[in-house]
């Protein structure tokens, strides 16, 4: 019978090994006699922890309930680091648009030199640049800019002196001698106002 057992016992191990085999110190009643008979100690133990008897609580076996969070502040969905971490408060990037440039070129000058824009619906009537219709527009931030270098900003004492570039006074040239550089023919068609012009110099 215990033969029959032990031949059992190994043709299942081809397949499958069984948490029932785990922790018993001899799968038979044949082999755990005969280990009794040829082992030196028999109480001692194989190194395989009991879990009956090593852990306590057993795994799976306490009740555990949900609990919903006191905060939003512990709940990971939709709550970024630099949203809820107040040692650093990372700064957030900003954007800055051509036509946020061609505001700040059209705002109202202040006396201490520097400009502040206007809210929206008043008009800005203390600057001397042209304000175009569409501030939008590519065309828009460098026709304000070809105008504030030609016109003064302000109309204080300093607006008759010539401290602005115009086209026949230019800024002045740095003193090392720049190469020439001549644009090439057979250029690819491109928008003007593209942010990457696909031009040629040599």
């Amino acid at each position: 019978m215990s033969f029959r057992a032990s031949i059992r016992v190994l043709d299942r191990t081809k397949y499958a090994s069984s948490h029932a085999y785990t922790y018993i110190e001899g799968r038979t009643p044949f082999w755990r006699k005969f280990r009794e008979m040829v082992v030196v100690n028999p109480e001692i133990s194989s190194g395989l922890p009991d879990p009956a008897r090593n852990r306590y609580p057993q795994p799976a076996s306490r009740p555990e309930h949900g609990a919903t969070p006191p905060s939003k502040a512990s709940d990971i969905a939709n709550n970024l680091y630099d949203a809820r971490d107040a040692r650093r408060k990372y700064p957030r990037l900003e954007m800055i648009t051509q036509k946020r440039l061609t505001e700040l070129l059209l705002a109202s000058p202040n006396p201490d030199g520097t400009k502040s824009i206007l809210p929206p619906g008043e008009a800005s009537s203390s600057t001397a640049l042209t304000v175009p219709s569409d501030l939008s527009s590519p065309s828009a931030f460098t026709d304000v800019l070809a105008q504030a270098h030609s016109v003064p900003a302000t109309t204080s004492s300093a607006s008759s002196e010539p401290g602005f570039y115009t086209p026949s006074n230019l800024p002045p040239t740095p003193p090392f001698k720049r190469p020439a550089l001549v644009k090439q023919k057979g250029a690819v068609p491109h928008d003007p106002h593209a942010y990457y012009p696909a031009e040629n110099f040599a």
